[in-house]
């Protein structure tokens, strides 16, 4: 389970790179790690839905993965959020269609 944190996640100062929505809220709670190719249409579409939310970048030492993004938003904001994120993850994880359509 996620524990909320007061401040927004770049005032932690544990992190040198982040995107947000520009939505505040008053404490952040986080809630999934995303690959960059999303991370921008991601923060859109909360962003949309009135949702505050940041990405911020980070690599754990312990890991043998390339650097992740991990997504917080607004505690205030939580339950939509997740009721969002599920409506949402699966279109902004289908591959590219790649030339016209053929039926």
């Amino acid at each position: 389970m996620s524990h909320p944190q007061r401040r927004a996640p770049h005032q932690l100062g544990l992190w040198r790179w982040e995107q947000g929505n520009g939505l505040p809220d008053d404490w952040w709670i986080p809630v999934l790690v995303v690959d960059r190719r999303v991370v921008r249409a991601l923060l859109e579409e909360l962003s949309r839905a009135g949702i505050p939310a940041y990405c911020v970048r980070f690599r754990s030492g312990r890991l043998l993965f390339p650097a992740c993004w991990c997504l917080w938003v607004g505690g205030s904001a939580y339950e939509r959020a997740e009721e969002r994120l599920a409506e949402v993850l699966p279109l902004l994880n289908r591959p590219p269609r790649r030339g016209p359509a053929t039926a």
